[in-house]
């Protein structure tokens, strides 16, 4: 292995970015650097979690770190072992989105919410290893469909008794970091020698500041302190 290419012995995967890559330990500086937003996020939702009444939606503080880690894994070497951490992370998110929804509906957390965490988490990722083009359709299958199918779902049953405020925030940075994320993966907006901020650099801020005002929307929820339930279960 070259010591001036320090990847050059791991199963690589094809550059899909804007951004040049490098011949280094940090292949994609602007790419890497960039999920630092993760991990201030998650950090902060970890301290607000702890210190408030919110100590169930500590595990999105969690996805927010592992997304974090993973991401920057991916791009520091553009790697198949790092393309698969940055999916943990992405599963991760779609995985708890879809227990705190259900959990949602069917007014209570606890167990059964566990395991549809875990099932919907590993899954999806043992599926990758295998046939690693279905990676991204998993992925939209169950953000979608799931996720904003169940949201819609309960919009339609409880809306006059959710605020939603922090909800269509949400919406609006994430939609917004998506469109870069389009445009630096079309090439659109481009310029691949730009190792500080490019496209998708500004997707993953974005997309960490959107996660938290997902944990701000949460907060109203009683069913996901588990108030509803016998026990105090907690949601992962």
């Amino acid at each position: 292995m070259s010591a001036a290419c320090p990847w050059d012995g791991w199963a690589r995967v094809p550059p899909e970015w804007c951004e040049e890559s490098l011949c280094g330990w940090v292949r994609q500086p602007g790419n890497t650097w960039s999920n630092l937003g993760f991990l201030i996020v998650g950090i902060a939702i970890l301290r607000m979690a702890a210190k408030g009444r919110s100590p169930h939606l500590r595990g999105l503080g969690i996805v927010c770190v592992v997304t974090a880690l993973g991401s920057a894994f991916y791009h520091a070497s553009e790697t198949f072992a790092g393309r698969v951490a940055d999916y943990v992370g992405m599963y991760m998110g779609a995985s708890y989105m879809l227990a705190v929804n259900v959990s949602r509906w069917r007014r209570r957390s606890g167990t059964p919410m566990l395991v549809l965490f875990w099932v919907t988490l590993v899954a999806p990722l043992a599926t990758m290893l295998f046939a690693p083009s279905l990676a991204t359709p998993i992925y939209v299958v169950e953000t979608v469909v799931c996720c904003l199918g169940l949201e819609i779902a309960l919009f339609v049953r409880d809306r006059k008794s959710t605020r939603y405020r922090f909800l269509i925030t949400y919406w609006a940075i994430f939609l917004i970091g998506y469109g870069f994320w389009q445009l630096d993966i079309h090439h659109i907006l481009c310029n691949p020698r730009n190792h500080v901020l490019s496209g998708h650099a500004l997707w993953h801020l974005l997309n960490a500041a959107a996660f938290f005002f997902l944990f701000r929307y949460y907060e109203q929820f009683d069913a996901l302190r588990g108030e509803r339930s016998s026990r105090t279960a907690r949601l992962p």
